[in-house]
């Protein structure tokens, strides 16, 4: 079972594991139909009950090593701004942010953080990614750390109606430490 750290530190966020209290701010930003609609396992309408239910399974992927799930906050003043995670098993990383904190930035901070402990703390050798063809600002992202894309493939947006196409995007650890430890 890999070690999965409880926070990560980043220029301006903290990454860190996801609290109970922290429901009511998280809500607002991921029930954002804005948001919502581009992320393939959140529930909409996101409701209190969605963000405790996340909270508990971020917490048990975490103590069973399957994955880490982090929620964003601004080292400035602890306001959270969204979340980020990594599934073990397949390597796959997800992100968002609440409308207001989009364009500034923290998408590539937090991504490239998970990214990096994807490979530095859990030792994978590759990560993956996938974005809705029409999501240009997290193509945006992952390309600005590397990725390459790997084609449309059929990705599971189980609340969006199950299995449709998808924007693969895929990442070494040889090409990340290439990029951005030389």
């Amino acid at each position: 079972m890999p070690l999965l750290p409880d926070r990560i530190d980043t220029e301006r966020l903290v990454l860190r594991a996801f609290r109970p209290e922290d429901v009511p701010h998280i809500v607002p930003l991921i029930g954002d139909w804005e948001v919502a609609r581009w992320l393939a396992r959140v529930p909409y309408p996101y409701l209190e009950a969605d963000g405790r239910a996340w909270v508990a399974l971020s917490e048990a992927m975490r103590a069973d090593g399957s994955g880490l799930n982090l929620l964003a906050v601004r080292r400035t003043d602890g306001r959270p701004v969204g979340g980020v995670g990594l599934t073990v098993e397949t390597g796959e990383i997800g992100y968002w942010l609440g409308r207001p904190h989009q364009g500034v930035g923290y998408g590539t901070e937090m991504a490239g953080a998970i990214v990096c402990a994807a490979f530095d703390t859990v030792g994978l050798d590759a990560v993956c990614a996938f974005t809705d063809p029409a999501n240009d600002r997290s193509r945006r992202v992952l390309e600005r750390l590397g990725f390459a894309y790997g084609g449309r493939r059929e990705h599971d947006f189980a609340l969006r109606g199950g299995l449709r196409p998808a924007h693969h995007y895929d990442l070494t650890a040889a090409r990340w430490r290439d990029l951005h430890q030389g």
